[in-house]
């Protein structure tokens, strides 16, 4: 690939196309710069292949592989992308500069979510997103897979879907408890799959058999869709901070609000419907427990 047009490249395309082709080392240096975008595009093929313990050899093959004529080819490409997202949110990030200077440690972390949240204004697809919540209508059994901090996430889709009309199967553990509620998964239900940082072995599995039996995918992640590739329907991808730095759910969990309530929309009478049954079930259970208290105080 030239220089001309370079600036047009979208870098986690060009993973997910080639991703197969990827040595295992070259899968390492997918992983790192899908991760540390801002630091790696203006890192030289030599810091970089010291970070990871590799060769220079190893990052031209790999810029080869996507395509480039040399690995500078491929870092003028992520500067031309680290260069756009800060132009889109430079005007408010001058703004809060003083905060992060002066401010102490709360104004400092609502400072970096205001931060975050702004830029997935520009960064989160919108044509994936209205996608996302097309499969979550036309689907009635969903799969939610999420470990470690995103179970609080699962947890709140469990909560929310099954008051949506939907049947919610959470698989918020390893081991055993996860793989047999694999065995019901088909090509008629939906997997919303929850995963930062990297691609482990459960986010693999779980990929793998919804892939093997067709059932649709909605990744909600930070920088693993370049990894995860085609193996995803749908990802919706926002940043959440460099890998180093402390990490709240804030902005998937936005993500995951703005679905929840988008999908009350497109499909309220049966949600409300529920609902209604919801609220029933609570006056049932009140007047069960409560009524023969009151005649006892008679």
């Amino acid at each position: 690939m030239s220089s001309d047009g370079i600036e047009q490249v979208e870098f986690s395309k060009l993973i997910a196309e080639h991703y197969d082709e990827l040595t295992i080392s070259e899968k390492r240096i997918a992983s790192f710069i899908s991760q540390n975008q801002d630091e790696v595009a203006f890192m030289s093929a030599a810091e970089v292949a010291d970070a990871l313990n590799l060769s220079e050899p190893t990052m031209l093959r790999f810029a080869r592989t996507l395509g480039f004529e040399s690995y500078p080819a491929m870092r003028v490409a992520l500067q031309a992308k680290v260069r756009n997202l800060v132009n889109h949110s430079a005007r408010i990030r001058s703004r809060l500069d003083d905060l992060r200077v002066s401010g102490d440690i709360y104004e400092q972390l609502v400072t970096s979510e205001i931060d975050f949240l702004t830029e997935s204004l520009h960064s989160l697809d919108r044509e994936a997103f209205n996608m996302a919540v097309e499969y979550l209508r036309v689907h009635q059994r969903v799969f939610v897979f999420g470990l470690g901090p995103s179970v609080s996430l699962v947890d709140q889709l469990e909560i929310r879907l099954t008051r949506s009309a939907r049947h919610v199967i959470p698989l918020r553990t390893s081991g055993r408890e996860l793989l047999e509620p694999l065995l019901l998964m088909g090509k008629d239900d939906l997997l919303i799959a929850i995963g930062f940082h990297s691609v482990t072995p459960y986010l693999e599995l779980v990929l793998e058999r919804a892939n093997e039996y067709n059932t649709p995918v909605i990744l909600i992640t930070d920088t693993l869709g370049d990894l995860v590739g085609n193996k995803a329907s749908v990802v919706l991808a926002a940043r959440r901070g460099p890998v180093s730095a402390f990490h709240s759910l804030t902005v998937p969990m936005t993500i995951i609000n703005t679905l929840l309530l988008v999908l009350s929309s497109v499909d309220q009478e049966r949600i409300m419907n529920n609902l209604d049954k919801l609220d029933q079930l609570r006056d049932s259970v009140r007047r069960k427990n409560f009524l023969p208290l009151a005649r006892k105080k008679k």
